[in-house]
């Protein structure tokens, strides 16, 4: 029996799959995101993570009441805390440098430019609006403007022009540091300009020992953005397996995954590696130091793959399996609206609870509240899992979405 510390938040799914493993857990709470730190539970622990000393310090006293394995998050923000705790305590863990790069997409790039092919886009750090210009002047529009550090496409813009880039540019000022204040109490706002990259949206989830070499799953998760179903906003419409990419385009996708792993000196850790085809070949958007949203239910109801699990033995310093046992359809969507606007809730809600295909259904939005963007910093509006064995049923279910389902808002 192991005692895991997950760190940051506590995920559900993770617990209660440490629980039936007959594991032991701690959850080291961050006391920002925390409204009752006062009061006391068995598995938690609530520290201060804006202070590296004071953190260690409460690990510490942790460790030496109850000695602990393993550390992990599945959470972006803590991701680099773990990592440090993680060399602190001595055990498997992912190198400090390497946490710093996978949560800021400026370091990450930086390394990528060091890698044996060309991975990524070009970009350049933005301080000031002639950052911007002086980089929009030398490349081709359109062109994405984005925190280096934040999560969930939060401020995310694509311009088509000087003017639209300005005026993006403007906007993400204005609300920067009250989403950063929000999603990313513990960090400093940054963020970068960079070609944007023409193709298809893919991810693949990876896992690294201590050896540094990746083992990469096989089963490619295909992407739609909002702009490919004609939302003017940067979110992540749907999740879909299998993917529909060539056999060819998947190897290629998980090797160019593999060169940006090892040129992020990652060990020790999970890897979700979003990739963009481009007519030049695969380019890479981000690898995260961590299993992808949603990746725990869709590889178990798609592929049979215990990704959880797979996390918490190479966070014990094991190696895990990944091979998949089946290969069925499912489909992770996530709902925004389409004019932002008073949330008045899901138009044709009782067809979308009847399709056949139906795993899940999380509705987030509450009637009389404001939704928006993605790339204003509001949170999707509904979280939708589809599931069938029937590849038939699946398809007629997709397209039952994305024709008849959506977000109704009022001004």
């Amino acid at each position: 029996m192991s005692h895991i510390v997950i760190v940051g938040r506590k995920f559900s799914e993770l617990a209660d799959r440490l629980t039936q493993s007959g594991d032991t857990y701690t959850l080291l709470q961050d006391v920002k995101k925390t409204k009752f730190p006062d009061k006391k539970f068995r598995r938690r622990i609530v520290a201060d993570f804006s202070s590296n000393e004071s953190l260690l310090a409460t690990v510490k006293t942790l460790h030496d009441n109850d000695p602990i394995d393993a550390v992990i998050s599945l959470y972006e923000n803590y991701i680099l805390p773990t990592a440090i705790i993680g060399e602190f305590l001595g055990v498997p863990h992912l190198p400090v440098a390497s946490a710093e790069a996978c949560t800021d997409k400026f370091l990450m790039r930086t390394l990528f430019n060091g890698a044996s092919e060309k991975i990524s886009p070009d970009f350049a750090i933005v301080q000031s609006i002639d950052d911007v210009l002086a980089f929009a002047h030398s490349h081709s529009f359109p062109l994405i403007l984005k925190p280096a550090n934040l999560a969930k496409s939060l401020l995310v813009t694509k311009s088509s022009d000087i003017t639209e880039l300005r005026n993006n540019y403007e906007k993400t000022m204005t609300m920067i540091d009250k989403i950063y204040e929000t999603y990313a109490p513990n960090r400093t706002p940054k963020l970068i300009v960079e070609e944007f990259l023409e193709g298809s949206i893919h991810s693949v989830d990876a896992y690294i020992g201590e050896d540094g070499i990746p083992l990469v799953l096989d089963n490619v998760v295909d992407y739609q953005t909002g702009y490919d179903i004609g939302y003017d906003d940067n979110f992540h419409y749907s999740r879909i397996l299998p993917s529909k990419l060539s056999a060819n385009d998947q190897i290629a996708l998980r090797h160019c995954a593999e060169i940006g792993i090892k040129a992020l000196g990652m060990k020790n850790s999970p890897a979700h590696v979003e990739v963009i085809m481009t007519v030049d070949g695969p380019r890479i958007v981000e690898i995260g130091a961590r299993n992808g949203g949603y990746r725990g239910r869709m590889h178990r109801l798609a592929n049979g793959i215990d990704i959880l699990g797979a996390a918490i033995e190479v966070a014990l310093g094991k190696k895990p399996s990944i091979i998949a046992l089946k290969n069925e359809p499912c489909a992770v969507l996530e709902l925004f609206p389409k004019h932002p606007g008073i949330y008045m809730g899901i138009h044709n809600e009782s067809t979308l609870r009847s399709l056949s295909s139906l795993e899940y259904l999380s509705i987030k939005a509450t009637p009389g509240r404001f939704v928006g963007k993605a790339g204003d910093g509001y949170k999707m509006c509904t979280v939708v899992i589809l599931h069938n064995t029937d590849q038939a049923k699946f398809d007629k279910d997709i397209l039952t979405m994305q024709n008849d389902i959506f977000i109704d808002t009022t001004s």
